[in-house]
């Protein structure tokens, strides 16, 4: 399972979240804004013959919330494109069990949250929709967990932990213990003896307690921790982090930050002629990368528990991956603004995970019937894009291998590095000291 979120989100993106919690920041629109994403055949209303909401003979309606505006809009906006992309591509195949599963709502929350909770309500008691895909800045479950709903999307808070109807992409823990022998595995590749830490500090709790577990797991496992700075400030100058780097002898930085302030670390890393390697889990953005490509060069991404899209090169893997491929081809055909997205992937997992969910429900489709469904799934790999997530254990805990997927900035281009053959994941057991890649587990693309 991801046991921390990898280069779209985690714990920059939750940070920057409690940033604007702290700051009272907000959006400036005025309104909701509701997106009908598919055609509907028929209309899921109370009082149909169905027992769940939402489900017709021939239907089963969707709805999504999304901060698409706002001032974190680019962080979250894409969900529903990737559920909507899923959601087409089953339905030109027939739907499942002759039902049609159709992304009806896509509203968005304003970045506001006063909008997100007039928006779940919304979705729930005005349009009974029968699950729900969420990626807000204001996410709480509250709601949700009170009627029952199965929900699904991105996590960048530990609001997912819990209750067995919320099912965030990847898994709904925030565990950061699990992901120090893949820091420790990377420290090991690239021969690195002098270890520096970097993140925000303890209001900006997700970049905290990520960058703070990892510092003192690896100096108990023996790690040359040489500078931890825990309590950068977000949006700062980090030039004085830099020079006490240098004196310390750093030869590898590990931060916790969001992309922008990598960028700014980065920068300064090069004025003052520090010669480190760096290695981000925010950051893997292509539009960032053609902006940014001189400042990027050379520096290390981890994308835990997702594949890059890079895996989708046939010229480099064949069809090994052709879950990528087939995610990359369906965006392109139905919603080709977000085909790289990485919150679209987040989406499209989650209407993976709903369909599987419907089809092992079979003819008993509640949503009593497809929470416990899914709630049984042991190896569920986003369609192919993703780690296998085994739903028995990951509602509360984690489980072991951790997966990862390097890329290497070379050029304009991330390319990914460390796999074995054609296997992009490098997957690690619990071992800080001795990280020693292990056989992916069943369901692990390419494997």
């Amino acid at each position: 399972m991801r046991a921390r979120r990898g280069s779209w989100g985690g714990p920059a993106l939750a940070a920057v979240v409690v940033a604007l919690v702290a700051t009272g920041c907000s959006s400036g629109a005025s309104s909701s804004t509701t997106t009908t994403r598919a055609p509907s055949t028929s209309t899921a209303v109370a009082g149909t013959s169905s027992a769940a909401p939402g489900v017709t003979a021939t239907q089963i309606t969707i709805g999504a919330i999304e901060s698409k505006t706002g001032p974190l809009a680019g962080y979250f906006n894409g969900l529903g494109p990737g559920m909507n992309a899923y959601f087409q591509m089953i339905d030109a195949q027939g739907g499942i069990n002759g039902r049609k599963l159709v992304l009806a709502y896509d509203l968005d929350d304003g970045g506001q949250p006063s909008q997100y909770t007039q928006q779940v309500h919304t979705l729930i008691d005005q349009d009974h929709v029968f699950a729900v895909g969420a990626a807000s800045v204001w996410f709480t479950p509250n709601y949700f967990v009170a009627t029952k709903t199965p929900t699904y999307g991105y996590n960048v808070s530990s609001n997912w932990q819990g209750a067995p109807n919320l099912f965030a992409a990847g898994g709904s823990t925030q565990i950061y213990s699990t992901g120090v022998p893949t820091l420790a595995y990377f420290i090991k590749k690239t021969n690195s003896k002098s270890i520096a830490i970097i993140s925000y500090g303890q209001s900006i709790a997700a970049s905290y307690d990520a960058c703070n577990t990892y510092q003192k797991l690896l100096k108990q496992a023996g790690y040359n921790v040489s500078f931890v700075d825990v309590g950068a400030q977000l949006g700062g100058s980090y030039s004085s982090d830099v020079q006490r780097m240098q004196q310390a002898g750093a030869d590898m930085v590990f931060s916790c930050m969001q992309a922008s302030d990598n960028i700014t670390l980065s920068r300064d890393i090069q004025q003052y002629g520090l010669k480190t390697k760096q290695l981000w889990v925010n950051g893997y953005d292509q539009t960032l990368l053609d902006q940014y490509q001189g400042v990027m060069q050379g520096v290390y991404l981890d994308n835990t528990g997702t594949l890059p899209f890079e895996a989708a090169d046939t010229a480099k893997f064949g069809n090994t991956y052709s879950g990528m491929q087939q995610y990359i081809a369906a965006m392109k055909k139905y919603e080709p603004a977000f085909t790289y997205n990485g919150v679209a992937l987040q989406g499209w997992q989650s209407a993976a995970l709903i369909a599987a969910g419907v089809r092992a429900a079979g003819a008993d489709l509640t949503q009593a019937n497809v929470i416990a469904q899914t709630n049984k799934i042991t190896d569920f790999n986003g369609a192919g894009v993703s780690a296998p997530v085994n739903w028995t254990v990951v509602h509360t805990g984690a489980t072991l291998p951790n997966c990862s997927a390097f890329v290497q900035v070379q050029g304009d281009s991330f390319v990914p590095v460390f796999g074995q053959g054609k296997q992009i994941f490098v997957c690690l057991g619990a071992s800080v000291k001795n990280p020693v890649p292990v056989t992916p587990p069943p369901g692990t693309p390419g494997a």
